[in-house]
């Protein structure tokens, strides 16, 4: 007796699911028709959405090509101070141990008056020649770099340096400092300044096209409601539930943000191969390029995601407007 109720209860499991999936099926292929139907509109609402989620791709790469050019300064920008040739090996050893041990140093290395001599001779070879032809032994300052966690308490080294006995014996004042540390500070905050604006205006103008998007997508759900009206009346009439009536216009606003999640990630990719390896000459873009050509499958995903979720809740928004108003 059992059994036969375990057969009995099995078989109607089975049913259940038979009768869900030919409801998800035909949603799905109610959803592609209607999807098909209204052409103009549904280019238009595609286009949309493919420039929403092209922008909000666009600002991201921007920020990290900014971010990565930053940090790229922020490491090129160091303290030299230069010594006179004639310190030997202690002295230069005692006065790097000096700026070692002081707070906020990151690294100092040492460039001697030697390595100094064979630099310049390798950068410039012929006038170097022609000096030691006329008979003249150039002598060069040994130069010690330093780098800092924070370029902007650059002044406390400097101090240090100033009041520092050892160091005002040893350091070359013929030497004109060539350092760019200001040069290097006044571009980073200018592209700091930049990539707030940016960030700033792309986040306004996303948010602006996202806004549009949902008005089209809720203005062309509203138009297929409106012009299904009849049949909508006739699928409630013979018992249809409200899964089966809401769910082929909830495929149709999520294959808008679909389709157009891909063709946005396309033309991104085609600029990010294109555009950014000529920029490598002026700005850093790398890191940002190696970055996107790893993980495009994650940056598709998650605009896919995106415009499945915008296409989703501008239905909901119309289905929930409308379809309440004749109960359905």
């Amino acid at each position: 007796m059992s059994a036969k109720k375990e057969l009995k209860k099995e078989r109607l499991v089975n049913n259940q699911r038979r009768r869900t999936f030919l409801t998800w099926t035909r949603v799905v292929r109610y959803g592609l028709r209607n999807f098909t139907r209204n052409a103009w509109l549904t280019v238009a609402a595609t286009v949309v959405m493919t420039i929403t989620l092209l922008i909000i791709l666009v600002t991201a790469v921007a920020s990290s090509v900014l971010s990565e050019t930053i940090a790229s300064q922020k490491d090129k920008m160091e303290l030299s101070f230069y010594i006179r040739y004639d310190a030997d090996e202690d002295v230069l050893r005692n006065l790097t141990g000096k700026l070692r041990i002081q707070p906020n140093v990151q690294s100092v290395d040492i460039s001697t008056s030697e390595e100094e001599y064979k630099k310049a001779s390798k950068d410039n070879a012929e006038a170097w020649s022609e000096v030691v032809s006329q008979g003249i032994a150039p002598t060069l300052a040994s130069v010690i770099h330093v780098k800092l966690d924070d370029m902007e308490q650059r002044d406390v080294i400097e101090n240090f340096v100033d009041k520092d006995p050892q160091f005002q014996e040893w350091i070359d004042t013929s030497v004109t400092e060539l350092q760019d540390v200001e040069a290097r500070q006044e571009t980073i905050d200018k592209l700091s300044n930049i990539m707030s604006y940016a960030s700033r205006a792309g986040a306004v103008a996303a948010a602006i096209f996202i806004v549009i998007s949902v008005l089209i997508i809720f203005n062309t759900i509203r138009m297929t409601i409106f012009s299904r009206r009849d049949e909508i009346s006739m699928e409630r009439s013979i018992g249809a539930d409200n899964y089966f009536i809401r769910g082929p216009f909830l495929v149709e606003a999520e294959l808008y943000g679909i389709i157009a999640a891909v063709l946005a990630m396309a033309i991104g990719y085609l600029a990010v191969s294109k555009i950014l390896p000529s920029l490598g000459s002026y700005i850093e873009v790398a890191k940002t390029q190696a970055i996107f050509n790893q993980w495009w499958w994650a940056i598709l995903l998650g605009m896919l995601v995106l415009g499945f979720l915008i296409g989703n809740l501008s239905a909901r928004m119309a289905l929930h407007k409308y379809l309440k108003k004749t109960n359905y």
